[in-house]
């Protein structure tokens, strides 16, 4: 008999994997246990975790994992009359297997045999039809019956997800008139169908209708596989708070106290487990249970806290969870000390980030001894407090003000001080990436005033971790002087570039007049005047003379009163000569691009810049492309190479423009309507569609960076290409290439490096300089890898004024001499060095 093999699921709506698969080693109770159910297999790379392989979709032999969330994996013959002695054999779980036979009899293959122990696979909960068939198989086709109304359904809640959800909740009806018992499974389905497009909103709205079916068809409950659908939509972000009440509600009436308590603990702690963090109303919904179920309150919110504790999700539990669970974590702290280590490893981003909302969370360090941790002057291997500063410092600049004043937190470090420098490690206070890297002065200074060591700042492309800016703001309670970091060799220089460059632009603004009046601020503001004036007279060219005179126009209102000699020293320099050399150099005035000016012909009046309808100028190099709200044209180094009138239907996000991408000779026209990116290609302006992958920004705009065209008609912007027809965005980094070899930037909050790529596929690979840039390489220097980039010839620009050596255009910047200081002097080219000037 010959067979025919499939796999495992014939389309009967298993669900989620078990509950027992979203357990986490290191808690307690009942997720404990399911825990170290888990086993670990050996591989020729080392030991993995069973779990971990199935939730992957591994096939484990039998006996490898010893968990409940695994299914032995079974082999079902089947056979049918018009096979003429073949057989159709399915992978099946066991869990499945009676659903699948009832399903295929339902298509006229019976099952001829049953194989066993074939392996282990990941178990799943039965979901519609599967449960309908196994539970009922009496009335199983109505069930059936709905199977290609579901599946059409489900394709209509991508693009129309107002019908689907009609269409569902009309099945609905009609399925509850003759089997009500069916509808928890069918509208839990249902809401899968939206899950599966990150339609939370309606996946939440259906898996309530299940609920509901439940308590008004007063209808039997399986309380494991409810816990497993919650588990499932909680996950998908669809179970709201609403559910979980009505839940708690639903356990009291249908359960004994004890086993509702129980199971309701068992949930929120597999759900903690799994990476939700605790709900606000958490502590009052477990407290009416315990009431209910008589049992001694502190005693089961320690059970319940050391459960919790566990979960790495517990960092984000809001605010009023630590403060309603406050006296119990005293009481679990004084019984438990591994508590305490556990609460000086959380970082509770669920207070919020307003000022002073820190307060609480130090104030329960202290109170539950987690603090004495810290500022015991005897240093303790289990508990490392420079390591645990770094990490209250980064998560002190979490939330969108950025770095915010802690007067707490100084108190504390100089309670720690003893023990920091007996630990005699430099605390890391730049840790974060971005802007989140900048450091809180005040906490600087503080250390520093203590004798606590302080980490380097590592050089950066956006400076080198400390503005004024956030020193500036916020409250006044705990500003410091500032004087133990002026007086500090290494912070000194960074503070006075620091002045020059804080972003109070104003001339005679506030910031700038409390810089002039500040004991400590003042000698460093005169200290950097002196040396702008420098920069200025020094100048060889109006450019270089014209950056030097923007940045002390800043200082004007009071610069005569702090550096008057740097001021008179402006005033006379004689500034013929610098005009002189410029004019002799040529200015960027006298270039021209012809294809350029005739696409702003076509283009037509520009209308003013309101709400994103101005100018908009993108790159397509070597093309560029200008566009406003009713045309876009692409200006090639020759010629015009694309002109269209945009068709935007509708009114799109006045608060961000069009952006634009030009591949293959094709437009990509993308903008954003209702929160939702949306775009068409030029050729199929008709055809719009939901734009995937990376948001379409302005930021490229704005830096211009160039992305490589292929000779495949696509164009690369360090991932995978993207070529005309496609519907999402590759990510976009710096690329370089020679014509033959291509490199992306890596950045990093500390450095920049460039790596080598496939244009074809986007995978990376190791490290290295194309040649232009491996050539500016110098002892005692630097490459600012940021501010190069190479570029292979392309037709058109042989001529090109930036200069060519027939193969590639390109540029490097060097910095050369002092490494972290203001005296760093930097050097540009192509093959020779130009002084920047």
């Amino acid at each position: 008999m010959s067979t025919a093999v499939s796999g495992a699921g014939a389309g009967l709506g298993a669900g989620s994997g078990a509950a027992g698969t979203t357990s986490t080693a290191g808690s307690v109770g009942s997720v404990g246990e399911a825990a170290g159910e888990r086993g670990t297999m050996s591989t020729g790379d080392g030991t993995v975790d069973t779990g971990a392989l199935l939730e992957a979709g591994a096939v484990l032999l039998p006996g490898a994992h010893r968990g409940e969330d695994a299914d032995d994996l079974t082999a079902r013959a089947y056979t049918h009359p018009v096979l003429e002695g073949r057989a159709v054999v399915r992978l099946v779980p066991g869990t499945l297997g009676d659903a699948e036979d009832l399903a295929l009899d339902f298509l006229g293959l019976r099952r001829e045999s049953v194989r066993d122990g074939l392996g282990q696979v990941r178990r799943e909960t039965l979901g519609f039809p599967a449960w309908a068939l196994v539970n009922d198989p009496d009335n199983g086709h109505h069930a059936l019956a709905l199977v290609k109304d579901v599946e059409r359904l489900a394709r209509m809640a991508k693009t129309r997800a107002g019908a689907a959800k009609d269409g569902f909740e009309e099945l609905g009806e009609r399925l509850g008139r003759s089997v009500p018992h069916f509808l928890p499974t069918y509208y839990e389905e249902a809401g899968r169908a939206f899950l599966r497009h990150e339609n939370t909103t309606y996946g939440a709205a259906l898996f309530g209708k299940a609920r509901e079916a439940e308590r008004v068809h007063s209808l039997d409950v399986d309380e494991q596989r409810q816990r497993a659908v919650f588990l499932e939509f909680a996950f998908a972000g669809a179970l709201t708070v609403k559910a979980l009440k009505d839940h708690v509600r639903d356990l009291t009436q249908r359960l004994a106290p004890q086993a509702a308590w129980e199971q309701y603990r068992r949930l929120v702690v597999e759900r903690c487990g799994a990476g939700m963090p605790p709900y606000a109303a958490l502590p009052q919904d477990a407290r009416k249970l315990i009431r209910a179920a008589d049992l001694d309150r502190v005693e089961e919110e320690c059970r319940l806290l050391a459960d919790l504790l566990a979960s790495p999700a517990v960092v984000r539990a809001p605010g009023t969870f630590w403060t309603a669970y406050r006296p119990t974590l005293l009481v679990l702290a004084a019984q438990e000390p591994a508590v305490r280590k556990r609460l000086l490893e959380i970082m509770p981003t669920g207070y919020g980030h307003d000022n002073g909302s820190e307060g609480d969370w130090l104030e329960l360090l202290a109170e539950t001894g987690a603090e004495q941790l810290l500022t015991d002057p005897a240093p303790d291997a289990a508990v490392d407090a420079g390591d645990w500063l770094s990490r209250w410092s980064t998560h002190l600049k979490g939330g969108w003000r950025g770095v915010r004043r802690s007067p707490m937190t100084y108190d504390l470090v100089e309670r720690m001080a003893a023990r920091l420098r007996a630990e005699g490690r430099p605390v890391d206070l730049f840790r974060g990436r971005g802007w989140r890297s900048w450091a809180d002065l005040d906490l600087i200074d503080v250390c520093l005033a203590s004798g606590v060591a302080v980490v380097d700042p590592a050089p950066r492309t956006d400076g080198h971790g400390i503005g004024l800016d956030d020193w500036f703001g916020g409250p006044d309670t705990g500003r410091g002087d500032l004087a133990a970091v002026a007086a500090d060799a290494r912070f000194r220089p960074l503070l006075k570039e620091a002045i020059g460059g804080n972003s109070h632009r104003s001339v005679g603004s506030r910031k700038t007049i409390a810089v002039a009046e500040h004991p400590v601020l003042r000698p460093l503001l005169a200290e950097w005047l002196t040396e702008q004036a420098d920069a200025f007279t020094a100048a060889a060219g109006l450019p270089g003379a014209r950056a030097a005179l923007q940045r002390l126009r800043r200082f004007r209102s009071v610069a005569a009163d702090v550096a008057p000699g740097a001021v008179a020293r402006v005033r006379a320099h004689d500034l013929s000569g610098n005009l002189g050399r410029t004019l002799r150099a040529g200015i960027v005035d006298e270039l021209g691009w012809p294809a350029l000016e005739e696409a702003m012909e076509l283009l037509g009046p520009v209308p003013e810049q309101r709400h994103g309808d101005g100018l908009t100028v993108q790159e397509a190099w070597p093309a560029l492309i200008v566009a406003h709200r009713d045309k876009a044209v692409v200006a090639g180094p020759d010629g015009i190479l694309l002109e269209h009138d945009l068709r935007i239907p509708g009114k799109p996000d006045h608060w961000r423009q069009p952006a634009f991408r030009f591949t293959g000779g094709e437009l990509l026209v993308t903008w954003w309507h209702e929160g939702k990116q949306r775009a068409y290609w030029s050729s199929r302006p008709a055809d719009i569609f939901h734009l995937g992958g990376e948001s379409a920004t302005q930021w490229r705009a704005h830096t211009l960076d160039a992305s490589l065209p292929l000779p495949d008609g696509g164009r690369s912007t360090g991932a995978r290409p993207l070529h005309a027809g496609d519907t999402a965005l590759p990510k976009e980094h710096r690329v370089s290439g020679d014509g033959v070899n291509h490199w992306r930037l890596r950045t990093t909050s500390t450095t920049s490096t460039w790596i080598e790529y496939d244009p074809a596929t986007g995978a990376t690979g190791r490290a290295s300089l194309p040649p232009l840039l491996a050539g500016a390489v110098r002892d005692g220097g630097r490459l600012r890898h940021a501010d190069c980039q190479v570029l292979p010839l392309q037709a058109g620009l042989e001529n090109s004024p930036l200069g060519t050596d027939g193969a590639v255009l390109g540029r490097w910047v060097r910095g050369d001499g002092a490494r972290d200081g203001a005296e760093e002097r930097l050097t540009a080219g192509e093959r020779k060095s130009v002084e920047e000037g």
